[in-house]
């Protein structure tokens, strides 16, 4: 058996490392850190693109939103209402990953249609927006806006998709 008392000696200590990422804004403090809060005309590199559900949809439940958007439920509206998430999900002209900021009524309002409020409304975190995210029914219960921290290069695409 052979000694291994020297490799073990540093294990219990934590990591010295630290690890910053000040993100998509342009003005950071001098640590490198991005502030915790957005607004939309200080320092931002990107675009802030803002959704929000019609007010009779949020809080509703699946058959009640497709009902709001003059589409049949079926037998599952569960799943028919998540495809339908799924299928305009892809459809944004957005990357595969976006991040989340404090709501912007006054940011650009690129897709005014329901089905792309709820594609990513459903699809966020409280920090990130991810396309190939399992969209969650139950943020339409107390989610009703979200805004979205998009690099320059989806600006033009965007734009171009809204005219």
């Amino acid at each position: 058996m052979t000694d291994q008392g020297q490799l073990l000696h540093n294990m219990s200590a934590p990591p010295k490392s630290v690890v910053k990422y000040g993100g998509l804004l342009a003005a950071s403090p001098e640590d490198g850190v991005a502030p915790p809060t957005v607004h939309p005309d200080v320092g931002v590199f990107g675009m802030i693109v803002s959704v929000w559900l019609p007010q009779a949809m949020f809080g509703r439940s699946p058959r009640a939103i497709l009902k709001g958007l003059d589409l049949k439920s079926g037998t599952n509206p569960e799943q028919t209402l998540l495809e339908l998430i799924e299928q305009r999900a892809k459809e944004l002209a957005l990357p595969d990953a976006c991040l989340v900021v404090p709501t912007s009524f006054s940011g650009q309002r690129p897709w005014p249609d329901a089905l792309a409020a709820l594609a990513i409304i459903t699809k966020c975190s409280s920090r990130v927006w991810l396309r190939s995210k399992t969209p969650r029914l139950s943020a339409t219960q107390k989610t009703a806006s979200a805004s979205l921290l998009v690099p320059p290069a989806y600006g033009d695409r965007i734009k171009e998709t809204c005219k």
